[in-house]
């Protein structure tokens, strides 16, 4: 079977190069002129492009139609059994895109979502690399109805779906299939200066079959294989000189807040000044960076930090420069994330002295803190690309009750920070080579912290192995910390792959000033395996992955490790199903106890299991039990369900709700002393969207987490020597027993008035009960909506002006 893939895939490799003579047959060049086909060039004038969704007018008959499109999912590389026309051409102002769909019109799925979104669908993406070397691109999609998602790639496939671009598409259902058409606009996209009269560029398409549940590419580039971005299909094209570009954005926002029967009115101005098509200078005056969409809510119980993802648009737009590794934006290493960049650390809580004795309002200390301004300036120079970042927090006062009932005023200083990358990259020879240097300073009367790193990576030029390592000093009010790490992957067939990854951070690292990291005094060496498989009898896909993991403390003690096997499958009719057992060694835990002292936690299993129905279909269900076990051996298990209900484009109503019976939830009460608690957790949450049009939406959401531990058991740790906790008797008549009740609603209206420009309406209400209430579920709900901590209305317009 593998030999059979291998002889298809070179079997792309030839279709390519006849597509490629077509191209260059059509567009008036000779595979004697070059090897790289022309894009066909028009002026704009004689376009006359009407962006509607169909192709009527005239030039899109002279563009030739390109196909060669492969199945990559599942991971067949077979012929498509529908054909894709796609018709590419460019003008002085950008590329302009055009693709007929052919498709039986009974056979559409057409879903409306908010933009980002994945799902199964009808839908067509382009992807442009600008540098035409793979060093970073541009992803583009617009599903049949009009819902978009986009985002910025970085070797190889690092897509940051947060970036939002000014690009526009349309598409409308025709006879025998479906019509998407697209506007890239030049000034959207950083462009490399060139020396002579021309330029090159790399293009990616892709189709989503939404009722085959399959996706098709040209060039066909499987998730299986390494290469992506650097194996885009190479054209040529004039040197287009885009005129400088100033884009601005003035935003106006008014809010009330209904707890403290508060009004405020807020206006700004982020400016995008794009001097030449390589540098882009950004700034933010009286930025308003509230959120019009809420994180969702998280019980965190344990010693470590929660990651929440960026959303503010200011610190999305041109940020990919200072990504430095593939951990920045996923958990390659352990925990979370691990970048020294982490912007959500700008704005947030002000840092409150808060005096012995004086009540404070919870939301209050915690609220985000205002900003002065920020800017921002990236650029690009041949094989240099190097960026800037500086921001400015207000300073920020609170309001607290003094015990004899007077009012108090809480001051806190706002804290500077400045950040800065250069990167050199080299593409010459095949394959990829690069080294950057970032830093980051955050400057405070109470914090001075500098954090440097240098980062490496290597792509071999035959594509089988990639390695992504970085090296950072820490510098936090005069102690220092190291740490390193590196990402190995080997793949020496498609379908096939190793890993290794490796890290090594002391216990003087602190990242955590501007950037994450989950913690410190931590050495790692992890190795997973993954095998994926396509034409399986009676299976559409199948994967399987072997995972273990090490991870140890200075002392030489182990603090996780274990061992996990995972099968998914991919059935005929769509539906999938995951099942995964695990086991973890015993280990100490080193963390929970904050510093009282270690103790071993037992060896365990947990076995996970997973069931989703085919999601293209009107009513989707799925279906996840995870049984797992606590710290002292105690049962663990959590059972989740979910219901989808899209009965018409444009709307959809999705409910999901977990249960959680823990019989040894263990919790630090300081002195070394723990508490198991049985507790029970109820998680549900539901969303409703509809869609007015694919640019005006009203979506309801609400979430709520309910959580009722009991005391069970009193345990003590020995800080002389590490064993396992040991039970002692009940140290007080106080009891320990304690709820939560989170809840969050949010009712948003959103109309994308032009691209980029939006106008929210926005009410978020949201309750955060004492931990000494305690009532049943109901109720516990009932109270968390009747009693808010947070109830604000808030309408935003943010307009875009420029070029």
């Amino acid at each position: 079977m593998q030999i059979i893939k291998q002889c298809m895939f070179w079997h792309w490799r030839l279709s390519s190069v006849l597509v490629a003579a077509h191209i260059l047959f059509f567009s008036g060049s000779t595979l004697a002129q070059d090897l790289t086909p022309r894009l066909t060039q028009v002026s704009e004038g004689e376009a006359q492009i009407t962006l509607d969704g169909r192709l009527d007018e005239a030039v899109w008959q002279r563009v030739p139609a390109i196909d060669g499109m492969r199945v990559i999912s599942p991971d067949t590389l077979a012929e498509t059994s529908l054909r894709t026309d796609t018709h590419i051409f460019y003008t002085e102002r950008g590329i302009y895109v055009g693709v007929m769909n052919h498709q039986d019109p009974g056979t559409l799925v057409a879903r409306m979502t908010s933009r980002d979104t994945r799902l199964e669908r009808d839908g067509f993406v382009i992807n442009i690399d600008p540098s035409g070397e793979g060093l970073y691109g541009y992803m583009m999609r617009v599903n049949l109805g009009g819902s978009k998602t986009d985002g910025t790639i970085l070797p190889e496939r690092q897509i940051n779906l947060q970036w939002d671009g000014s690009w526009v598409a349309e598409t409308s259902p025709v006879d025998g299939g479906w019509v998407a058409e697209f506007f890239i606009p030049w000034t959207m996209m950083a462009l490399p200066g060139v020396s002579g009269d021309s330029r090159r560029i790399g293009i990616y398409t892709e189709r989503q079959v939404g009722h085959l549940n399959e996706t098709w590419s040209f060039p066909p580039l499987p998730t299986t294989v390494n290469e992506f971005l650097s194996a885009y299909y190479k054209f040529e094209l004039d040197a287009v000189e885009p005129r400088a570009q100033l884009t601005w954005y003035p935003y106006l926002s008014a809010s009330h807040d209904g707890i403290r029967d508060d009004s405020d009115l807020r206006a700004g101005l982020e400016v995008f000044w794009r001097p030449t098509t390589n540098t882009q200078l950004s700034a933010s005056l009286n930025p308003d960076f509230g959120n019009v969409e809420s994180d969702d809510i998280v019980v965190n119980l344990t010693a470590f930090e929660t990651f929440f993802p960026e959303k503010r648009a200011f610190f999305l737009e041109g940020q990919d420069v200072f990504n430095t590794s593939p951990r920045n934006q996923s958990a390659r290493g352990p925990g979370g994330p691990t970048t020294l960049l982490n912007t959500r650390r700008i704005g947030s809580a002000a840092r409150f002295d808060v005096p012995s004795g004086v009540s404070t309002i919870a939301t209050d200390v915690s609220a985000p803190s205002d900003l002065l301004g920020a800017a921002k300036f990236t650029g690009q120079n041949g094989n240099w690309r190097y960026g800037t970042l500086l921001a400015s927090e207000d300073d920020s006062d609170i309001r607290g009750i003094a015990p004899d009932g007077s009012r108090v005023k809480i001051e806190a200083e706002g804290r500077d920070f400045s950040v800065g990358r250069l990167l050199y990259e080299d593409t010459a020879g095949g394959g990829r080579r690069s080294i950057g240097w970032m830093g980051t300073s955050v400057s405070h009367s109470e914090i001075d912290a500098v954090v440097n790193g240098v980062d490496m990576h290597y792509f071999s030029a035959d594509a089988r192995w990639v390695v992504d390592a970085q090296a950072v000093h820490s510098d936090v009010d005069g102690v220092s910390g190291q740490g390193a790490f590196a990402d190995i992957i080997f793949q020496p067939i498609r379908g096939r792959q190793h890993r290794v990854a490796a890290g090594y951070h002391d216990d003087k690292l602190e990242l955590n000033t501007l950037g994450f990291l989950t913690r410190n005094d931590l050495m790692h060496l992890d190795y997973n395996y993954t095998r994926n498989e396509s034409n399986v009898e009676g299976l559409l896909s199948r994967s399987t992955s072997i995972f273990n993991f090490n991870q140890w403390n200075s002392n030489g003690d182990f603090v996780r490790q274990g061992i996990f096997a995972t099968r998914e499958y991919t059935f005929l009719n769509n539906h999938s199903m995951l099942a995964s057992a695990r086991y973890y060694h015993r280990r100490i835990d080193d963390r929970l106890g904050r510093g009282s002292g270690d103790y071993y936690v037992p060896g365990r299993w947990q076995f996970v299991f997973g069931w989703d129905t085919d999601p293209s279909q009107t009513l989707v269900y799925s279906f996840d039990l995870d049984a797992n076990t606590d710290d002292l051996g105690e049962r663990n298990t959590t059972t989740s369900a979910g219901v989808t209900y899209r009965p018409v484009d444009n709307f959809s109503l999705q409910a999901e709700a977990a249960y959680t019976d823990r019989e040894g939830l263990l919790v630090y009460r300081g002195n070394g002393r723990y508490t198991s608690f049985e507790a029970t957790q109820w998680s549900p949450k539901v969303t409703l969207n509809y869609f007015i049009n694919a640019r005006q939406q009203i979506r309801l959401g609400v979430q709520w987490t309910g959580l009722k531990a009991f005391e069970n058991k009193f345990l003590q740790v020995n800080p002389d020597r590490i064993e396992e906790l040991h039970e002692v008797a009940k140290p007080n008549a106080t009891s320990d027993d304690f709820s939560i009740s989170r809840m969050t609603f949010q009712a948003r209206y959103r109309w994308e008035i032009a691209p980029l420009s939006d106008l929210f309406i926005v009410y978020t209400r949201g309750g955060n009960l004492p931990g000494n209430t305690f009532d049943d579920y109901t109720g516990l709900l009932q109270e968390a909506w009747s009693e808010p901590v947070v109830d604000t209305l808030v309408i935003k317009l943010r307009y875009r002006f420029g070029s």
